[in-house]
């Protein structure tokens, strides 16, 4: 017996639409897939690695082939542990021609890396080049004073004012620029590097340096006698917070990473980290 136009029609949609649903099933599976997610962070937990960049010369903050790999790497390590991550590096150097902005060009906005490590919030946004953002402070940092032979005992910058001592200082910095203004006495060197150097020969019995710098004494002047000044807090001026970058439309790694940090500053793990190199932590400043 014959079937009729509309049955026919009919079956044929059918079979059509029972050819179809493997292929739009398969299309869902690919859609859901974290490893081709458009989220970075749930690419990075499907793969169970979180990747940062960061300067390989940059100790005490990163450094790299070596152990222990700087502060920031152990910080951002037990960032992505709170994930199920490891961390994964993408070195770059921040010292070479065009400086930062060609390192961010060629590592984070070329997606090389997810987060860059290593930065200090000195309130100028446009560093960030307007597709990045900080996160919040994880660390405060600053210029301290240290002391050494004549000067120990002595506490603070009016100190060495009123006692007209020479206090060292790293040429067309802020502190410099401070000393000058205050009419303390100072001795002008190219670099931190070159303060601890001078401190070491005895040239100066004192310096103001940056506190990180200490990290970095004691891994190449470990027979140095100079110390920072027990309690010394940088004033208003003279010190910043240690943040990170983060590509502005990867909002939950954002939110993923500062709900680290706050976490490991309130358990006391990132205080933990970084006076492990014998830099002097301080909580990031208002």
């Amino acid at each position: 017996m014959s079937r009729s136009l509309p049955y026919l029609k009919g079956m044929f949609a059918a079979l059509l639409m029972s050819a179809l649903l493997p292929s739009a099933a398969f299309a869902a599976d690919e859609e859901t897939d974290p490893l081709e997610s458009s989220d970075v962070l749930v690419r990075a937990k499907a793969k169970g690695m979180l990747t940062a960049c960061a300067d390989p010369f940059d100790f005490p903050y990163a450094l790299q082939n070596s152990d222990p790999p700087g502060f920031d790497v152990e910080i951002m390590r037990s960032v992505a542990k709170r994930g199920g991550m490891r961390l994964d590096l993408y070195w770059i150097n921040t010292a070479s021609r065009g400086g930062t902005a060609r390192a961010f060009r060629n590592s984070i906005l070329s997606r090389k890396c997810d987060v860059f490590l290593g930065l200090s919030d000195n309130g100028d946004d446009d560093m960030l080049m307007h597709k990045m953002v900080f996160t919040k402070p994880y660390i405060g940092m600053g210029y301290v004073l240290v002391t050494q032979g004549k000067a120990e005992g002595m506490k603070s910058i009016e100190d060495f004012k009123n006692a007209n001592m020479k206090v060292a200082v790293a040429m067309s910095t802020p502190m410099d620029d401070y000393l000058f203004m205050n009419k303390v006495p100072r001795e002008i060197y190219m670099d931190n590097r070159r303060i601890m150097g001078g401190l070491m020969k005895g040239e100066v019995d004192a310096g103001l340096m940056w506190s990180t710098a200490l990290g970095l004494a004691r891994l190449e002047f470990p027979k140095a006698q100079f110390k920072m000044v027990e309690g010394y807090v940088p004033g208003e001026g003279h010190r910043f917070n240690g943040v990170w970058a983060i590509r502005k439309e990867d909002k939950n790694l954002i939110k993923f990473v500062n709900e680290g940090i706050d976490e490991l500053l309130s358990n006391g793990r990132i205080k933990e980290i970084v006076e492990g190199y014998g830099v002097p932590f301080y909580s990031p400043f208002p």
